[in-house]
C-alpha cells in the first residue's frame, strides 16, 4: 500500500492539503484527482503543488471511523457555545478551551493559519515544536467501501455537497482519537466559504457542528487536547503511523 500525499501553497503560503492510502493500481488516478483538487481551491491557483508518494513500511492499522453525529445550530455563537459544553464534558479546562478559541479565531501561527494542529495540555501550554507548522495527523485513508457507506448515510441526511470535507475530517478525527493520550479534537475550517467544524473524541464520537465562525472568515485549525503524553512519541505516531478507516461508524443525530 502507498500513501499519497498532496500540498498547495500560494505565495508561500498554505492553500491546500490532502492525502490518502491507495493500493498501487490507483496510483496514477489518485495523483490526477490530488492535482485537480489543488488546481480548483477556493483560496485560489497554487504556485506551488507538491505531491508525494511512499511505499508503507509498516503494518496498516484498520479502524472503524468515529460515529458521525449531527447537530442543528442556527449561527456561529450557538455553535461555539455547544462545543465548549462538549470540551467540558470531556474533561477539558475552561482555560485551555477559551486559549484554543482564541487561537483558531486570531490565526494560531502568528495570525496566520497552521498547515497541521496544535497540541495542547490541559494547563493551556502549546506542546508542538513549530508553532507555524504544527503536527499533522498523516498516513491515513479510507478503503472505497467504507467511503461508499459514508457516502450514502450523509446522502439520506441531504449532506451530499459536503462529503469531501465530511469524509477528510472523519478519517482524520479517527486517527487522532486512536492515539493514546488524545482526550478530544477541536476543530473548523479555514475555507473561507465552509462554516462547520467539530469536537471529537473516542469517547462521544464525531459531532459535526455546522456553524463555528461566520461565511467568509479565512482562519481555522485544530487543536489536539492530551494528557500524559511523550510529545516526541505522540507527534511520530500522529505523523507516521498509518491508519486506514475500513468500516464506517454510523450516523445519528445529536440530543442533548
Amino acid at each position: 500500500m502507498f500513501s499519497i500525499r498532496m500540498r498547495a501553497e500560494k505565495n508561500e503560503k498554505h492553500i491546500s492539503g490532502a492525502e490518502t492510502l491507495v493500493e498501487k493500481n490507483m496510483i496514477s488516478a489518485t495523483i490526477m484527482e490530488l492535482a485537480q483538487r489543488a488546481l480548483s481551491h477556493e483560496k485560489g491557483e497554487p504556485d506551488f503543488i507538491n505531491i508525494s508518494v511512499e511505499s508503507l513500511k509498516i503494518p496498516v492499522k484498520k479502524l472503524t471511523s468515529l460515529p458521525l453525529i449531527l447537530t442543528h445550530v442556527e449561527n456561529e455563537t450557538e455553535g461555539k457555545t455547544l462545543a465548549r459544553k462538549l470540551l467540558l464534558e470531556l474533561g477539558i479546562p475552561k482555560l485551555c478551551i477559551a486559549k484554543s478559541i482564541s487561537l483558531l479565531e486570531k490565526g494560531p501561527a502568528n495570525g496566520e493559519n497552521m498547515r497541521g494542529a496544535i497540541i495542547m495540555d490541559l494547563n493551556g501550554n502549546r506542546l508542538e515544536p513549530d508553532v507555524v507548522r504544527g503536527i499533522r495527523a498523516s498516513h491515513i485513508g479510507i478503503t472505497e467501501e467504507a467511503s461508499k457507506e459514508l457516502q450514502t448515510a450523509i446522502s439520506d441526511m441531504r449532506l451530499s455537497t459536503f462529503y469531501t470535507y465530511i469524509s477528510d475530517a472523519l478519517v482524520l478525527a479517527t486517527k487522532v482519537a486512536s492515539v493514546k493520550g488524545t482526550l478530544g479534537e477541536l476543530c473548523w475550517s479555514d475555507d473561507p466559504s465552509y462554516t462547520a467544524g467539530y469536537v471529537a473524541s473516542g469517547k462521544m464520537g464525531y459531532i459535526r457542528i455546522p456553524h463555528l465562525k461566520k461565511k467568509g472568515d479565512p482562519c481555522g485549525g485544530r487543536v489536539f487536547f492530551v494528557e500524559n503524553i511523550d510529545p516526541g512519541n505522540y507527534i511520530n505516531e500522529m505523523e507516521s503511523a498509518p491508519v486506514l478507516v475500513n468500516r464506517f461508524g454510523g450516523i445519528r443525530s445529536f440530543n442533548e
